[in-house]
């Protein structure tokens, strides 16, 4: 994922040009005609690039600490730095992926049929606060984090995490991996 496949929804400027060319050599050959299009923005907002693609390791969890459902592993840290950005922009983050079966706010497995995955277990995203940000679907309503405001040089530094949690039962051992994207807005 490169530093523009985020949601920018405040274009500034679009510009549509058309340009009549005209041939002036010892004959008029014709008249050409082509359009530009393309977009100014103010700001980019745009990811440090040591964080527009990341490896959470999670660790190797017991099962015995994920016995019932909501039992959770320790929250391992996502952290996200924003550069170039408007002063003092309200910023939020969304997690785009595949929804657990049992409970849509998290994270699903993936290859969850595949008998070497783990059971009865999904990935929570939440804030530094414990506040879970809801997984969203592609191409559905985005489900967004709380409001983070840039600082008068448009920076941002904001740490998500990520735990494993039980969810309908007593998780059973397997691969616990999963994948999602992030979505960035501002204004």
């Amino acid at each position: 994922m490169n530093i523009m496949n985020k949601c920018l929804y405040h274009t500034l400027c679009f510009l549509m040009i058309n340009f009549g060319l005209h041939s002036y050599a010892h004959a008029v050959l014709g008249t050409y005609n082509f359009t530009l299009k393309g977009n100014v923005t103010l700001f980019t907002c745009g990811v440090d690039q040591g964080a527009a693609t990341q490896t959470i390791k999670m660790g190797t969890m017991s099962i015995r600490n994920l016995k019932k459902p909501g039992d959770k592993s320790p929250r391992m840290p996502i952290p996200f730095n924003l550069m170039q950005c408007p002063a003092n922009a309200q910023i939020t983050f969304s997690f785009v992926g595949e929804q657990n079966t049992v409970n849509k706010e998290l994270l699903a497995l993936s290859n969850a049929n595949a008998t070497t995955t783990a059971k009865h277990v999904a990935i929570e995203i939440t804030d530094a606060n414990h506040n879970r940000v809801p997984i969203s679907l592609s191409g559905g309503t985005l489900n967004k984090s709380p409001i983070f405001l840039a600082d008068d040089n448009g920076n941002l530094s904001v740490v998500f995490y990520a735990n494993y949690v039980a969810t309908d039962g007593a998780a059973t051992a397997g691969v616990a991996n999963a994948n999602a994207e992030f979505r960035i807005e501002y204004q």
